[in-house]
């Protein structure tokens, strides 16, 4: 390795206000790391909270600045709000969760760290976030550092509103060496580094050649600091996990490359974390699973990664030590994989080394907006891997959707719509697009940006819609066409936010649940029902998915349980919205003339379908990418129901 050259820069403005800070914050060499709730507390509900339906993923980014700082001598802790405010919620019923900060006073008294440390990813936690720093400044007694994705690009307002002394942009872990060897005035052990900012009454940058973080060694230390084999029993990563948390094993996140090859004009990994990817050996993977396998108990995996398979003959080898150990886990990447790096050797790895489930990034079924967002890949590829999955049958997989892409207009959404359909996979897991910094699409967004930041976050949208309301319901304007009726909007119309909403909600029903493949002939209710049960922990009051658990129930014969949930979804569907949902989708009719064997189930679901879809066929005539002539008339007719009893 060549010879690290310190002093090269012109750090003299940070050593100076590290200097001030020496005096007015002694150091005591704690310090304390901090994830904020990753739950939107506008919407909370206790009783998803109580059937474990929040979000509880580690505080992973933390262990990695933990695993960069351990030779230092400090005394480290992590704070993982999202995890004490969700086991709080558990153990005392009377827990109010706007209280949440309670548990931030509890361990700043406890632990008085001289230095913290709070990291913030998405705009939900923009508040939490504020509300944080508000605190741990307040005292008086902490340095604070801010990092992650929010701070990396509203870097000037929270310097401006005095809520950290620095703010250290992308990946932290060489920029946190180097600013703790400037606040300790010790030796530098590191180069130096650009990306930490600061505001001594002007606003300042470190120095440094550019900074890149190599990703090497396992987290294994780190989790002396984090409970991983109890965040199981208060929350969960996705329905994957639950999948495996119902057999009563802890989960874990893990990380096997950092990066992506893509530059998806809708997302920022690419501009926080630089181009290309970088990966860890096999070994340190290797050593890692074993170690959260065999110590902690931990069955269930999480890939965290965003180009998981981008190393191909790398992972291949994993996969194979997986196997060849025989180790009794399983995994799922719900992130989504890169087609185009799947080849049946591949597939056959992924079934083999536990693999439960995964998500396929296509995005859009339109070839222009494909090009236009710069998604790597192909809709003849994507096809020809749903052709290869018949032969790989045990994964449930789903295909990444998104709806309301910049300057998308309702025609283009179609074309994702039918691509749904056509390509046949487990689940069609659409998102409605989010305005995210960093992204090039985004990059004239500056204006809603600084509301998010006036307003501390409190109008975030959600990228799938039942999640912005504690019901679970998705309320919209009422001047904007919903439920089948979306379907006669202009094919040229780049729709509004609301109807975006009610276009999700659309897509979602019928290609997820009136067409899903595994409740027809030839498909596997076992799977659809494991994924629908599990799924539903975050939507427990939703009668569609009890509905159609119910049918999953008869397919199979299961009669008693099919009746149960037949009265659970009739209970939950008794008021005015979800009557006219129904009704619309003719989702009625098969609530109160349920199918009396599998027989007339599938029978009445063809018919179902048929009707459902017939009510777009000039949409479903044509190639993607050509719109029906006469689409734009209101659909004020709805095609015959044949009854099927």
């Amino acid at each position: 390795m060549p010879e690290i050259q310190f002093q090269n820069y012109d750090n003299s403005a940070l050593d100076a206000y590290c200097a001030q800070l020496r005096e007015s914050h002694p150091a005591n060499n704690r310090l304390l790391l901090i994830q904020i709730p990753q739950v939107i507390l506008g919407s909370f509900n206790r009783e998803i909270a109580l059937a474990r339906g929040y979000y509880a993923f580690p505080p992973t980014g933390l262990q990695y600045l933990f695993e960069a700082i351990k030779h230092r001598g400090l005394e480290v802790r992590i704070l993982d709000l999202n995890y004490e405010l969700l086991k709080r919620v558990f153990e005392d019923p009377e827990f109010d969760h706007n209280d949440w900060p309670i548990l931030l006073e509890e361990e700043m008294e406890r632990f008085d760290p001289g230095t913290v440390g709070v990291s913030c990813l998405f705009d939900m936690g923009i508040g939490p976030m504020i509300e944080v720093m508000k605190r741990v400044r307040s005292r008086g007694r902490s340095v604070v550092i801010a990092g992650g994705v929010i701070a990396t690009y509203e870097c000037e307002s929270l310097l401006s509103r005095s809520l950290a002394h620095f703010v250290v942009r992308g990946e932290g872990e060489n920029k946190l060496n180097f600013l703790l060897d400037k606040l300790a005035q010790r030796e530098p052990c590191c180069a130096e580094v650009p990306g930490i900012w600061f505001n001594d009454g002007s606003l300042h940058e470190s120095s440094g050649p550019p900074d890149m973080v190599m990703v090497h060694g396992n987290l294994i230390d780190s989790y002396a600091l984090v409970p991983i084999e109890t965040y199981k029993e208060y929350g969960s990563l996705n329905p994957y996990s639950r999948q495996t948390d119902a057999l009563g094993y802890p989960f874990a996140a893990i990380q096997f490359s950092r990066g992506c090859r893509a530059e998806c004009t809708f997302c920022a990994v690419r501009d926080f974390m630089g181009k290309g990817v970088r990966c860890r050996s096999v070994d340190d993977v290797m050593a890692e699973i074993e170690f959260l396998c065999h110590s902690k108990g931990v069955r269930h995996f999480e890939w965290l990664d965003d180009d998981l398979l981008f190393y191909r003959h790398e992972i291949k080898e994993l996969f194979r030590r997986i196997i060849d150990k025989g180790l009794d886990i399983r995994w799922s990447a719900n992130n989504g994989l890169i087609a185009s790096s799947v080849d049946e050797e591949m597939l056959d790895l992924i079934q083999r080394s536990g693999c439960v489930g995964y998500k396929i990034g296509i995005e859009t079924g339109n070839e222009e907006m494909l090009r236009k967002v710069k998604k790597p890949g192909k809709h003849s590829k994507f096809l020809h891997f749903s052709r290869m999955l018949k032969s790989y049958p045990r994964p449930f997989v789903g295909g990444n959707f998104i709806v309301g892409l910049p300057g998308e207009t309702f025609g283009q959404m179609m074309d994702s719509f039918r691509f749904a359909i056509e390509m046949e996979l487990d689940w069609a897991a659409f998102t409605v697009c989010q305005v995210i910094r960093g992204a090039s699409a985004f990059s004239d967004s500056g204006e809603y940006f600084e509301h998010q930041m006036k307003t501390d976050g409190a109008h975030t949208a959600n990228f799938i819609p039942v999640r912005e309301s504690a019901t679970g319901l998705v309320n919209t304007d009422a001047r904007v066409k919903h439920n089948m009726a979306v379907f006669s909007l202009s094919a040229a119309e780049v729709p509004s936010a609301d109807q975006v909403k009610e276009i999700w909600f659309a897509f979602n029903i019928i290609v997820n649940y009136i067409s899903n493949k595994n409740l027809q002939p030839d498909g596997d209710p076992h799977k659809f029902i494991a994924w629908v049960e599990t799924a539903r922990r975050a939507y427990p009051s939703n009668p569609y998915m009890l509905l159609f658990m119910a049918v999953g129930h008869r397919l199979l014969g299961n009669d008693t349980t099919a009746q149960e949930l037949l009265l659970s979804a009739k209970a939950c569907a008794d008021d005015d919205y979800w009557r006219e949902r129904f009704a619309a989708f003719r989702l009625d009719m098969l609530l109160n003339d349920f199918p009396v064997s599998s027989e007339t189930a599938y029978v009445f679901l063809d018919t179902l379908r048929q009707n459902v879809l017939g009510q777009v066929n000039e949409w479903m005539a044509l190639p993607r990418g050509e719109y029906p002539v006469g689409h734009e008339r209101a659909m004020d007719e709805v095609g015959s129901f044949v009854e099927c009893h």
